[in-house]
């Protein structure tokens, strides 16, 4: 699995499998863990984003949040794309 292609597919499909949404989830939680080593992350193309609701600038990553907060949302009612912003915001990182 790659978490570029589980997107592609979301958004063609708004469908995904608990264990490719385990996946994303992992993929997210990885990414956030080790968010102080990651200089840049990779823009997502506009239609993707577009969407998603989101920037038409945005990350991947912030692509993968999305995803999950539509197919998973947290029980607390926190946002991942928030939250994701926010870490990308305080570590300076660069989109490319």
């Amino acid at each position: 699995m790659e978490l570029t292609e589980l997107i592609k597919d979301y958004v063609a499909t708004e469908l995904l499998s608990s264990i490719e949404i385990d996946f994303l989830e992992g993929e997210l939680w990885e990414t956030t863990q080790h968010i102080a080593e990651i200089n840049t992350v990779i823009k997502a193309p506009k239609n993707i984003c577009k969407k998603l609701g989101l920037d038409e600038n945005s990350c991947w990553q912030l692509c993968c949040a999305a995803v999950l907060d539509s197919s998973r949302p947290l029980k607390n009612g926190q946002k991942r794309v928030d939250d994701f912003k926010k870490l990308i915001n305080r570590y300076e990182i660069n989109y490319i």
